[in-house]
Parts: structure tokens; sequence; C-alpha cells
């Protein structure tokens, strides 16, 4: 099978870099599949999931926006938010998500509640990509 390199980005570091045989990604446009030998492309990211297939496995990315760059068999992400979309993070964003609305309650000042509710946003999106609303299988 014909493979081609994938890293997707974050600020909070590397959520995936391999190589996948094909890659589907949210996009503005809708959803978009890459195949190895892709056209060049460069398009903006939106709140999804990144469904990656190898040859050995697949694999899904939780983001929630950002863009694409497809380039001579490379393709780079950059996120503003990702991070594997599996059961062994569920337990990392219920704590940020109480660790969030609880300085939330406390309402420090107003620079902190503007950064806990950007925390809080995106474990609540974290956490719902991880119980199970995901796509439904057509």
């Amino acid at each position: 099978m014909n493979t081609f390199e994938i890293e997707i980005l974050s600020p909070e570091g590397s959520a995936y870099k391999g190589f996948a045989t094909s890659v589907m990604f949210p996009t503005a446009a809708g959803v978009i599949t890459v195949l190895a030998g892709h056209t060049n492309l460069i398009t903006r990211l939106v709140a999804g999931n990144i469904l990656i297939e190898t040859p050995e496995e697949k694999k899904e990315i939780s983001v929630t926006g950002g863009f694409i760059e497809i380039s001579e068999n490379r393709v780079n992400v950059v996120s503003e938010f990702a991070i594997p979309s599996d059961e062994s993070n569920k337990y990392k964003v219920e704590q940020a998500v109480n660790l969030a609305k609880e300085m939330k309650a406390k309402r420090k000042n107003m620079v902190d509640l503007s950064a806990v509710e950007n925390e809080l946003k995106k474990a609540v999106f974290e956490l719902k990509s991880n119980v199970g609303l995901k796509r439904k299988k057509q």
C-alpha cells in the first residue's frame, strides 16, 4: 500500500506523527479524504475528528480547528487543539473539567476567568469526543 507522512500539531505538542494510507479531515467545505499522491492543497480545518488509517490500525484525533497543508506526499496539520480520541484520556479530561469549574466558581479575576473558560471549552469538547458522541456509521 502507498503511504504518506502526516503530522498533527497543536500548542500542546504533537498529537500524531507517522505514516498513513488514508486520512479523512473535517474542513470548511466538508469532509475530504487524502490518499498518497494527493494534489497540493492548503485548506481550513474545522472542529471534528480526523480519521487516520495506517496499514496496522485506525486512529482518531479530535480537533477544534486549524489548517491543513498537503505538499509532496506529506500532510501537516496545525490545530488550535488536538488530542487522540481514546478512553485513556477520559480521566484527564474529567479532571480538567472539574478544575476549570472549580476555578470559575471562585472567580479570582476576569483575566483568569477568560483563560478558565477557554480550558473548559477544550475539555468539554475533548470529553464529548471520547464519550461516544461520534458519527454514526452509515
